[in-house]
């Protein structure tokens, strides 16, 4: 597929589940940078322009909603999908910390994809 100079950030703890996305997303032709939970991510957001991040809820060390809120202030211009598999009652406070989506684990990666999409194009980088 063709390369859409587009670049994701993968936070996931399941090292396979985060291989899987990876390898996906990299097939729909985005860079992609991995992490296993939200303090690596901070650092991969250091070092790489990113234009959107696809994080799980529940990790070790930080987890998706912590990563949320101190991306949000350090980099508002990045939108974070929040995929997780707990029930969508947790998904408001994801959204009232301005999360761009919140996605079941387990749905389509169909429309995973088009909700990164739609993320990416938004992207404004500071």
């Amino acid at each position: 597929m063709e390369r859409n100079n587009k670049s994701l950030l993968v936070i996931e703890d399941d090292r396979d589940l985060r291989y899987l996305l990876s390898v996906r997303l990299v097939s729909a032709g985005y860079m992609v940078y991995g992490a296993e939970n939200g303090l690596e991510a901070l650092e991969q957001m250091e070092k790489h322009s990113i234009d959107a991040v696809l994080t799980d809820y529940h990790m070790p060390k930080m987890d998706g909603l912590e990563f949320l809120s101190i991306s949000r202030a350090k980099w508002p211009g990045i939108p974070v999908v929040v995929y997780s598999a707990d029930r969508d009652n947790m998904s408001h406070e994801a959204l009232d910390r301005h999360a761009f989506a919140w996605v079941r684990k387990g749905n389509d990666f169909t429309m995973l994809l088009e909700i990164i999409a739609a993320a990416a194009q938004q992207s404004v980088h500071a």
